[in-house]
């Protein structure tokens, strides 16, 4: 029977199949590999570190192999940043990992140790602050020994292994590599100080199966072979169960723990793990290949001892496994388990679906079609679903088990991070063109964390016309942290650029078009003035979302999306969403959101997720229909003033058309008449009276009476927003019925404007005729008519003392909870 190697040499790159094993050419893994990796972030030169580290392991047959990508353990934290040399002399060094993959950090390290050997005959460079796996030491110990040179390498990892004696677990399985250069190649020794490792425990419970009886505790200290018991509050035992063990265990944990600056207590909860490697030339203490041939003598005679009855050969360390490694490569080819190779194949296909998904480059543009094509097939997600489903997983949950005590998954803890975030995230990012996205649970949550990257002393711009949430979290909330505020005309760009303070103003926030005048402002100007005081631009784009504007393309730094509205699209959710075009940005954000936990909550990035497949449907619907409607409003005697972005005679039409596709879906409008601008509002029967907007049935509202009740009837007096102005958020519903509906409304409301009208001209010409004018058989002149006004204005008023009383009992409530006065939404 031919060999399974054999098999599939002769079918060429397929895979042949042994069991639940298939062997697949190494040219493919690589492949794969690659791929995979580059959905994670990593760079070009960072993936060929970490496949060179991975694919020593896996030719050997070592579990620190390609495992590691596909369940987690290769995810990048969110927090990472670039590694660090904290210090560093001629023959030293430290470096703070910052959360980047512990194989990387090490790769660096051995490099600089390697340097400074060569240079100085020794080099020493410890590491600290990395939370996932570094992979076998081995390889590192042997990079070095090939080198000509010695290398030692300590890795430190949480509590599993109780010192001898003890049933308390204090060390980690503390592994130890060490490499010699030798005539006839290195040698390696690469072993763990634990007697049994921590994925054996978990592999052992995953398959119901025993461990060992000498290797573990329980709780109470006594032998198991439970591994439900050691991990149920037991520990592992050193590996010779003696104090000798539990003396070199204790060694390295000195070695790459305090002296590096890890950590030395819950290590498990501090995720900062060291390592401590060294490289050190020979010829400091002689003829380098003298000390190669005396090696040489050594190992010959450990291979040529007598051997016992059935021992056939004396390994050395690192010789079975590199034979192994020589064998498979010799061949092409390497086994891999079966259900492994089809996750690495599932994650791979995602980097093959295509650069539609990668972030466009600032200044960039993605057409329509894309946009509509990526809001159902969004591009590779660092989230991997083993089952490939047609729609996202949701992941509701609040924590997440870990690969292995020493190893830090993508995930462990909601707030921080979560699978479904990850991937409203990652597909919001690509329709933004930005490099991330993060997901909040409000829009003003997204906007609050915004205004925390402004220091103590700094400056913000504001538009006069924004949102009311925006306007009370700048006026009331955002002075209290020693921020100062200017608001001004966002339409003039001299106006803008004089409210800049150069050295001082260190935000620009902008809205275009404005809620609720619909104003337009030109955002590439002002991302330019802002960008030359050194201040950095954040949009409000929840009316147009990257469907229709994309102001990272702008030049805006930060694009603010309240994905309550065309997002979720049914009103179901509320979420906000930040997209940045710079990776560091980005990285502050995220630390904002994850310290003050305003991350979104999974079932909501479900709902999100699920409303981003019917945006662009949605909001076209929307768009002709405002247009319709907009038409009906330019024509209709009760509208003063008409405020819609799509139509030519709109102020500003032409810089909205040069950075925008479409006028959205939103209009306001103006009757110079309070009383009919509330009856049309509440005589519509289609339209919801309510806040907020983007939402699938037509809404209609008094932004002065609702959603910006909160700015000071002064305030809004001096910015031009009038009381009666009346916003529309169109939703799908036919257009012809939206029209007829709004008709009947605004026809009711003229015909009572006009009787008001009537009324108060009777009403004086009696006045100055004195009581004996005519006016009818009952003295007044308007007769019912006049006692229908009245009983239209009494109701009115009656109405208009129970909001303020309302507004009044909520601010006493909020008043009696932070001793701030903030009026609702």
């Amino acid at each position: 029977m031919a060999s399974p190697v054999a098999a599939a040499a002769s079918g060429g790159a397929a895979a042949a199949a042994e069991g639940n094993t298939v062997y697949i050419p190494i040219s493919e893994l690589k492949e794969l590999c690659t791929k995979s990796l580059s959905t994670l972030g990593y760079s070009t030169e960072e993936t060929a570190v970490l496949l060179d580290v991975l694919l020593y392991a896996q030719l050997r047959g070592n579990n620190q192999g390609i495992i590691k990508i596909t369940t987690g353990g290769m995810n990048r934290a969110a927090a990472a940043a670039p590694i660090a040399v904290e210090r560093e002399t001629r023959l030293s060094a430290l470096l703070n990992g910052n959360a980047q993959a512990g194989m990387l950090v090490l790769h660096r390290a051995m490099t600089m140790a390697v340097e400074k050997a060569k240079s100085a005959g020794f080099g020493i460079v410890g590491t600290n602050n990395t939370s996932t796996s570094t992979g076998a030491l081995g390889y590192y110990a042997e990079q070095v020994a090939q080198q000509g040179l010695i290398g030692i390498v300590f890795a430190q990892s949480p509590e599993f292994v109780a010192p001898h004696g003890a049933k308390q677990a204090i060390f980690g399985t503390n592994p130890i590599a060490i490499g010699i250069p030798a005539e006839k190649g290195p040698v390696v020794m690469d072993m763990a100080t634990a007697a049994y490792a921590w994925f054996g425990l978990l592999e052992a419970k995953t398959a119901g199966r025993p461990i060992p009886g000498d290797v573990a505790l329980n709780a109470q200290g006594q032998p198991t072979t439970d591994p439900n018991e050691v991990l149920s509050g037991g520990a592992i035992r050193v590996f010779d169960r003696s104090h000798k063990g539990s003396n070199l265990a204790l060694m390295v944990e000195l070695l790459a723990g305090p002296l590096v600056g890890a950590a030395v207590a819950d290590k498990l909860e501090q995720r900062n793990w060291g390592n401590l490697l060294l490289a050190v030339d020979p010829e400091l203490l002689g003829d380098a290949e003298s000390i190669r041939a005396r090696t040489q003598v050594v190992l010959d005679r450990v291979k040529g001892a007598e051997r016992l009855p059935g021992v056939d050969e004396i390994l050395l360390p690192s010789e079975r496994g590199n034979r192994v490694a020589a064998q498979r490569a010799s061949s092409g080819m390497v086994p891999i388990e079966a259900n492994l190779y089809h996750n690495l194949k599932v994650m791979a296909s995602k980097a093959d679906a295509g650069s539609a998904g990668q972030p466009a480059a600032a200044g960039a543009s993605s057409s329509k079609i894309k946009l509509e094509t990526l809001l159902l097939h969004p591009a590779a997600s660092s989230v991997t679903d083993p089952y490939d489903a047609s729609g996202p997983p949701l992941y509701q949950t609040a924590t997440f088990g870990q690969p292995s005590a020493t190893e830090g998954g993508q995930f462990d803890y909601t707030r921080s991070g979560n699978p479904t975030r990850t991937m409203l995230e990652e597909q919001w990012a690509a329709l933004e063109g930005g490099c991330r996205a993060l997901a909040f649970t409000s829009g003003m949550a997204s906007l609050a964390v915004v205004t925390k990257l402004v220091s103590v002393g700094g400056h913000i711009v504001a538009g006069d016309d924004i949102y009311g949430g925006t306007s009370r979290l700048l006026a009331s909330v955002v002075p209290a942290g020693g921020v100062s505020v200017s608001n001004v005309d966002m339409t003039d760009i001299s106006a803008v650029k004089a409210a800049i303070i150069p050295g001082k103003t260190q935000l620009v926030m902008v809205e275009s078009p404005t809620n609720p005048r619909m104003q337009i402002c030109d955002i590439k100007a002002i991302a330019a003035a802002a960008h030359a005081a050194g201040a950095l631009v954040c949009v409000d784009n929840s009316f147009l979302t990257p469907l229709y504007q994309r102001p990272l393309d702008l030049g805006a730094d930060i694009s603010m999306t309240s994905g309550t509205k065309y997002v979720g699209g049914h009103g179901d959710t509320t979420l906000g969403l930040l997209a940045v075009r710079d990776a560091e940005l980005g990285k502050k954000l995220y630390f904002l959101q994850n310290a003050e936990g305003a991350g979104l909550a999974p079932m909501d990035c479900w709902l999100a997720l699920r409303g981003l497949k019917t945006m662009s449907l949605r909001m076209e619907r929307s768009i002709s229909n405002a247009e319709k409607i907009a038409e009906f409003l330019a024509g209709h005697p009760l509208v003063r003033k008409l405020n819609y972005a799509g139509r030519p005679q709109h102020p500003g039409a032409a810089v909205h058309a040069a950075q925008a596709t479409s006028g959205g879906a939103m209009i306001s409008f103006e009757t110079g008449d309070l009383e009919a601008s509330k009856m049309i509002v509440e005589l519509t029967k289609l339209y919801k009276v309510t806040v907020s907007f983007g939402n699938v049935i037509s809404l209609i509202s008094l932004p002065c009476f609702m959603s910006h009740a909160s700015i000071p009837a002064e305030v809004r007096a001096a910015r031009g927003l009038p009381d009666d102005l009346v916003r529309i958020s169109v939703g799908i519903e036919d257009a012809a019925d939206l029209i007829a509906d709004l008709q009947q409304a605004m026809d009711t409301a003229l015909a009572d404007k006009r009787r008001r009208e009537a009324s108060s001209s009777s009403s004086s010409g009696s006045a100055s005729g004195g009581a004996s004018g005519s006016s009818g058989a009952n003295g007044n002149g308007n007769g019912a008519e006049g006692a229908g006004t009245a009983a239209v204005l009494a109701a009115a008023h009656s109405r208009e003392q129970e909001l303020v009383q309302r507004i009044q009992q909520l601010e006493s409530q909020l008043a009696g909870l932070n001793g701030q006065v903030s009026k609702p939404v």
